[in-house]
């Protein structure tokens, strides 16, 4: 645990930009039942100093307290125990509270809150949601007050929450690099200033601070009085649908966070403006839809700026979004495949035609000669293909548009293999997780549209992948490829042993294995060429022009 001083943060005014993280921040100060914030953003962006800012809000209320929870919490130490000495020697019952009852009426940071364990997160997100919580040990129960601004921060590169566990955060941003010369010069100047004389530097932004730190306390006294017509929580609902969020989680932060921020504006009740300013904040992490008219008059009017500016240039992403590789992509090289069907036993060869085995002229042969020899019958029956694409778009693939050229790789193999009788099916790995995207198609355009929509970010879950592939490999009448695209960067816990484990366990089915490396850089973990080596796959090397 670590408890901050205000003095030596850096003043939350001085902030440059980051106004939504701001507002959705002060909006939980205002009413902590809002349920907390969630930070999404690069590293580097400045999400912990704002957040350790907090505390020059305050810094002059009385037991504010301000906790940075570790990683490797104990559940013991998150919601307090029993001093079990005192209860058996000295007969006594001594409480020892867990951070969350200590972080009450205060701040309760979690840095990297998708690196935790997700029941710890769950005990959180419930102490924050609610304001309290029981302590049950040991026959003894103890109720604390648990009433604070909830804060967790991630990047999305390290892996992802639960999409469970997010929408149980009340708010959520998303946290952008400043693209803008004249915002990155003035945050660096601002550092500067603050760390050659940090006290001058406070003392400079203390008077807004204190206007700000008054607003919050003005507002929260105001709360309970701002008016909820029927008309705003109908407008609430018909947002909530038309976002295709689900439960009623979002209708009711919808209406909690318009009223807390209807107070901070000393407004005297909630009107649809009201709502419209923090609706991001509350849908962002649960939408699965933006429809056109909810979109603000700014963002309309940059998309028109683009749109004239690019009538006659692609726009970037279409110049990225699928690139072909160098490779020119060799047929595998087939294997004999035994297989037992209905208790025949048969074999493929390299032409694909089916071997079964004669037993009428085997058991003939023993019976006359006393020689046992395997006759066999062909059978003029070509296997169809069915080429499987499991692409790795998880968070490292965005470097360098590696995740264009496996796009481009999985076209470049679809139409080198397309015959009359031949199946795709692409995989996704991406935020941890394995999802089909495309199902045994037969129409190559249809991969190339679900190229397009291929979801990236997070860490790569070959595991889940491998899964998934089993339950699209079962008919025998098909000869099932597979092929691996992928930077080999595994999940985090995740190794090579228990990746081969689950290959061997869940692709019994595929008759060929390919593994395509996308790992670029001076200094390469080799994982993807390893994985090939254990599991006997063709290897190859993504050649891109970078």
């Amino acid at each position: 645990m670590v408890k901050n001083n205000p003095l030596t943060n850096f003043p939350f005014s001085a902030i440059v930009g980051q106004d939504n993280f701001k507002l959705a921040l002060i909006l939980n100060l205002v009413d902590p039942l809002i349920g907390g914030v969630l930070a999404i953003g690069d590293k580097g962006t400045g999400k912990t100093t704002l957040i350790r800012s907090l505390t020059n809000l305050m810094g002059e209320q009385k037991n504010s307290p301000f906790i940075n929870l570790p990683i490797g919490v104990s559940e013991d130490r998150l919601i307090g125990n029993i001093d079990l000495e005192q209860l058996i020697n000295a007969k006594k019952e001594v409480i020892n509270p867990g951070l969350m009852a200590q972080a009450h009426q205060g701040v309760l940071y979690i840095d990297e809150v998708n690196l935790l364990q997700d029941y710890l997160t769950d005990i959180l997100l419930d102490a924050a949601a609610s304001g309290s919580y029981h302590l049950e040990r040991e026959g003894v129960s103890h109720y604390f007050k648990s009433r604070f601004c909830l804060v967790g921060s991630m990047n999305p590169e390290e892996g992802n929450l639960r999409p469970q566990l997010k929408d149980r955060f009340g708010l959520s941003v998303i946290i952008e690099t400043p693209t803008t010369p004249e915002v990155r010069q003035k945050i660096i100047k601002q550092r500067f200033e603050f760390d050659d004389n940090p006290l001058q530097f406070i003392d400079f932004y203390k008077k807004q601070n204190k206007k700000v730190a008054t607003q919050i306390s003005n507002a929260k006294n105001k709360l309970k009085s701002i008016k909820i017509e029927d008309a705003i929580i109908e407008y609430c609902s018909e947002l909530a649908i038309k976002h295709q969020v689900e439960g009623l989680r979002a209708d009711i932060l919808l209406v909690k966070t318009a009223r807390a921020f209807a107070a901070y504006q000393n407004l005297s009740e909630i009107t649809k403006e009201t709502v419209d300013t923090i609706a991001d904040l509350v849908l962002n992490h649960r939408k699965k839809h933006t429809p056109p008219s909810q979109q603000n008059q700014s963002q309309k009017q940059e998309n028109q700026s683009q749109k004239q500016s690019s009538e006659n240039t692609p726009s970037k992403e279409e110049n990225v979004h699928i690139r072909i590789p160098k490779n020119t992509f060799q047929k595998q090289q087939k294997t004999t495949n035994n297989t037992i069907q209905q208790g025949v036993k048969t074999s493929v060869n390299n032409e694909g035609t089916i071997l079964e085995i004669d037993t009428k002229k085997t058991i003939g042969q023993y019976l006359t000669t006393d020689k046992f020899e395997l006759k066999a019958k062909r059978r003029n029956n070509l296997l169809k293909q069915h080429h499987i694409f499991l692409i790795d778009s998880s968070g490292s693939m965005l470097k360098d548009k590696i995740i264009a050229y496996a796009k481009g790789a999985v076209n470049k193999l679809a139409k080198n293999s397309k015959t009359q009788n031949t199946q795709f099916s692409i995989v996704s790995l991406f935020n941890g997780e394995a999802q089909l995207i495309l199902k045994q198609t037969i129409i190559l355009n249809e991969i190339e549209t679900a190229l397009t929509t291929l979801q990236t970010g997070g860490k790569t879950n070959l595991k889940a992948g491998f899964k998934e592939v089993k339950s699209i490999c079962t008919n025998i009448e098909y000869n099932h490829n597979l092929h691996i695209i992928t930077d080999g960067k595994l999940n985090t816990g995740d190794n090579l042993e228990d990746t081969v484990l689950a290959f061997q366990t869940f692709c019994k089915g595929i008759d060929n294995t390919q593994v395509i490396d996308a790992e670029k850089g001076f200094v390469k973990i080799g994982e993807a060429f390893e994985l090939s080596n254990r599991i006997n796959a063709n290897y190859e090397v993504l050649i891109t022009d970078n």
